[in-house]
């Protein structure tokens, strides 16, 4: 006799705040065969409509919440007993084929889980924005698949290796849990034939493990209703929506939620001279470019998508910020001997690496208030002094369709980091946003940043400043003062930069701005102990402080009235 272990399915965390929810819809009976990441169950909190995902494949053996009862996160709803699932009811009630089992999918290579991964210590959940495959692509490992986006971050979901997708388990709008599995594919096979050499050989183990879904209004067929989520069937009562003219895009027509939001906002017969928001959506695209639907996008415009998404939302957020700015231009004869001093010894090291390492030096010693910023207190306003120095880093990074946008990674606490600790920092989250490999919690929670647009040239800037923090600096373009560029040399002119410290007016000051410029230019031209730490920690000898340069006809004046050895 056979000994089975069970598995718990048990209400997942769904937020910090939400403690409870509510059974709204079983999708299977006690005694149905189960695969790992199919929906079971759906519950309702009071801040979002979740699909549980069964934690392994089995048997459900038990079901202890009934429909409309309330349960708390970590409660357990069902038992699933182990081992392969039964294929005695090949009925209805599950979506999955009877060649889709484990068997099947994993014919010509394993069959692997795409799951929403984890974007930070504090992200739980995630809406899916949009698909890039279909069921029955064929992808690469690493190509992007789909689009998601939390409350702090959107990502690209690159598949996790070669082969072909043959389940998709989320439709597009649909909140997703950290953990979830969204979609399924086969890995190429190991003997060397890849998912479109399968496909030309008929196609043997390649049939999709869930059925497209079909176009129109979403049945599934004639005598067949749509498949109806409890969310959408309640959100479609309270508004009066007819299910029947609901497109469902949802597994096997299900209509989600998203669907009855989308036919609420664009009613049928409201537009296209009576013609249905569905049958738009499947006309193959036949209408007239010339002429677009009211309810669509005009020509020529495209969502944004990833750190460009966010970056719109935080600028939002940004206008509600009171700010102004101070200017300072310095000379950078010190700063750039000092730097040629390292790169000599051998550092790599850039401009802005030193002037942020000065950001956070002075931050952190004599300037802590530049890193305070607003918050609300009981609808009351407040300062928050995080007590550390966490800097924002701007950088540019250009994405894969030769498109750029702005990423601003963090430093935590980086007013405490040695110089070669700092630098090192500094390079890593460099080099993941350029990887596009950041996490939610490395792009948010800056209290001061530093923007460099002079790298393209540009000779001073005023940077809108990010709500949650107290400053942004930025730097201008290193050069002579306008009108001397092409006789600088000549007559002794010394190179300079501007920088500009734009500050939320609600908790810092002009003259704590203006004074925290004063700090930063001290510590770049060799005060306050600056370079004697950087080059201690590199174990590189500082050389004598630098002259400013002399008139061209001067220095050659005396190098030709200096005696000869």
């Amino acid at each position: 006799m056979a000994v089975y272990t069970t598995t718990q399915v048990t209400l997942p965390a769904m937020g910090e705040s939400v403690r409870e929810g509510t059974v709204l819809e079983w999708h299977k009976r006690e005694g149905d065969a189960v695969l790992e990441g199919e929906t079971l169950v759906e519950v309702s909190t009071d801040k979002v409509d979740a699909e549980v995902p069964a934690p392994a494949a089995g048997t459900l053996a038990r079901i202890y919440a009934a429909v409309g009862e309330t349960v708390a996160v970590g409660q357990v709803l069902a038992d699933i007993a182990d081992g392969a699932p039964v294929a005695s009811d090949p009925g209805p009630r599950s979506p999955v084929g009877d060649d889709a089992g484990p068997a099947a999918a994993g014919a010509d290579g394993e069959a692997l889980d795409i799951v929403m991964p984890a974007a930070g210590e504090s992200v739980r959940e995630g809406t899916l924005l949009e698909w890039a495959v279909a069921i029955g692509d064929s992808v690469h490992e690493g190509k992007t698949v789909a689009e998601l986006s939390t409350d702090k971050v959107d990502l690209e979901l690159p598949a996790p290796a070669n082969g072909t997708i043959t389940e998709i388990l989320a439709a597009p709008g649909e909140t997703v849990m950290v953990g979830q599995v969204i979609a399924r594919m086969r890995a190429a096979s190991t003997n060397g034939l890849g998912a479109a050499a399968a496909q030309a050989d008929g196609g043997a183990g390649l049939k999709p493990a869930r059925v497209d879904p079909p176009t129109g209004n979403g049945a599934a067929g004639p005598g067949h209703e749509s498949p109806v989520s409890p969310v959408a069937r309640r959100i479609a009562e309270a508004e009066g929506i007819d299910l029947a003219a609901v497109h469902g895009s949802g597994p096997a027509g299900r209509i989600t939620k998203a669907d009855v939001l989308e036919a609420r906002a664009h009613p049928p017969g409201a537009t296209d001279g009576g013609a249905s928001s569905s049958a738009r959506a499947t006309d193959g695209g036949a209408s007239s470019p010339a002429s677009p639907s009211p309810a669509g996008p005009p020509i020529g415009a495209t969502p944004l998508r990833g750190g460009a998404a966010v970056l719109a939302r935080y600028m939002d957020e940004s206008l509600q910020v009171p700010t102004a700015t101070s200017f300072r231009t310095l000379t950078v004869t010190a700063l750039a001997a000092r730097r040629n001093e390292l790169k000599a010894a051998g550092h790599k090291l850039s401009f802005t690496h030193l002037i942020a390492y000065a950001i956070a030096r002075a931050a952190a010693d004599e300037m802590p208030v530049m890193t305070n910023h607003f918050i609300e207190l009981d609808g009351k306003p407040g300062r928050m002094d995080d007590g550390a120095v966490n800097l924002g880093i701007a950088v540019d990074v250009e994405k894969r369709d030769g498109s750029h946008t702005l990423m601003v990674p963090v430093i935590r606490d980086a007013g405490r980091l040695g110089f070669v600790d700092f630098v090192a920092r500094f390079g890593e989250i460099v080099k993941r946003a350029r990887d596009n490999a950041l996490t939610a919690d490395q792009l948010t929670g800056a209290n001061i940043s530093l923007t460099n647009p002079g790298a393209i040239g540009t000779v001073a800037s005023v940077p809108r400043l990010m709500a949650g923090q107290g400053t942004i600096v930025a730097t201008g373009a290193i050069g002579y003062p306008v009108g001397l560029g092409a006789i600088g040399d000549m007559i002794g002119a010394e190179k300079v930069m501007s920088m500009t410290s734009t500050y939320d007016h609600r908790v810092i000051q002009g003259a704590e701005s203006g004074r925290f410029l004063k700090v930063l230019e001290e510590h770049l031209q060799g005060e306050r102990g600056f370079y004697e730490r950087i080059f201690g920690e590199l174990g590189v000898a500082l050389g004598p402080p630098p002259a400013p340069p002399a008139p061209a006809a001067a220095a050659a004046a005396a190098r030709e009235a200096a005696p000869s050895p």
